[in-house]
């Protein structure tokens, strides 16, 4: 998870851009799933193709079989990848909620000061 905590997390950012960063990351890990299932689907067809090949070429149906492995572990990588992203995203998230919830409470702190400072005067 090379990506998950970065020099980004120690640099103070604005909620717009962290929101951004969330999006753009659920963006990204959703390409990415898609990329993945593009590429399991396609890994079926050349195992297909490889069933069917086999009794008459049986070196192209080996290598049709080898095509759809390497396909299936590249989707793997790409699977990996995009749940990555998803939880960077949760993360940043978690991080915008905190500091919302932080901020209305600052704001109700100094509704109650002008509130107790408005009924003593």
């Amino acid at each position: 998870m090379s990506d998950l905590f970065s020099g980004e997390d120690l640099k103070p950012r604005s909620l717009d851009e962290m929101k951004k960063e969330v999006a753009d990351l659920n963006a990204e890990s959703a390409r990415l799933r898609e990329e993945h299932d593009s590429m399991l689907k396609r890994s079926d067809e050349l195992r297909n193709q490889s069933i069917e090949a086999r009794s008459i070429d049986p070196a192209l149906a080996e290598s049709l079989w080898e095509e759809a492995e390497r396909l299936r572990d590249e989707s793997k990588e790409v699977l990996r990848e995009s749940v990555e992203k998803r939880v960077r995203a949760a993360d940043v998230q978690h991080r915008v909620d905190i500091r919302a919830e932080m901020e209305a409470i600052d704001q109700s702190d100094e509704i109650w000061r002008a509130a107790s400072g408005a009924r003593r005067a």
